[in-house]
């Protein structure tokens, strides 16, 4: 048994040594130089991180947008059953995070680039806003929503209060709606200088 398995090793080195010589002459140049062809597209590690950021936020973008479906179908056909209410609402969720997180993958990439001092040569991460702008670009628009929600309830809670005809509780309900919108578009307003404020901080 032991002579069947020398006699095996015996004929493998050979074979091995013949492939080893055989990739040895057939990379080297004309001038006795040893050349290996690139295989790959990108001559640049920045290059393949582009190109497998490009691929990946395809795929993740796709796959939030099937889920974003396959829960609105689960919480329209719940009919009412709190298990797959619960379950439509966790995968909708999870798939808006993972979309947001696909369409911000090129600011990510921009980000780690200027942490470690390289320049991405795809234009897509070249123009993406970076994490810091997003977020405060996030910020403004949902104190935007803020105020203008506020707004609106002052002209409900001013109606309501002109129209309540004498009817006390209806007088006390357009009160309150214009006291609490009139605070809300206080604190808006204020979020937003100082929002604007520390984002002129951070960049200078």
């Amino acid at each position: 048994m032991h002579k069947m398995k020398n006699k095996k090793y015996l004929v493998l080195v050979p074979v091995l040594i013949f492939l080893g010589l055989f990739c040895f002459y057939s990379v080297q140049g004309a001038d006795n130089t040893i050349q290996f062809n690139n295989p790959l597209a990108f001559n640049t590690v920045q290059g393949v991180l582009g190109s497998l950021l490009n691929t990946l936020q395809g795929i993740i973008v796709t796959i939030s947008l099937v889920f974003i479906v396959i829960g609105a179908v689960f919480y329209i056909t719940s009919t009412g059953n709190e298990k797959r209410m619960n379950t439509a609402k966790g995968a909708i969720f999870a798939a808006l995070i993972g979309l947001a997180i696909g369409i911000a993958a090129p600011s990510f990439l921009k980000q780690i680039s200027e942490i470690l001092g390289w320049t991405p040569t795809d234009s897509e991460v070249t123009d993406a806003l970076t994490l810091q702008q997003i977020a405060m670009n996030t910020l403004e628009f949902l104190l935007s929503v803020a105020g203008t929600i506020s707004l609106i309830m002052i002209v409900i809670g001013g109606i309501t209060y002109f129209t309540s005809a004498g009817d006390e509780k209806k007088s006390e309900t357009g009160k309150k709606m214009v006291k609490f919108a009139a605070i809300g578009v206080a604190i808006t307003m204020g979020s937003l200088v100082i929002v604007r404020q520390i984002a002129t901080l951070i960049a200078s």
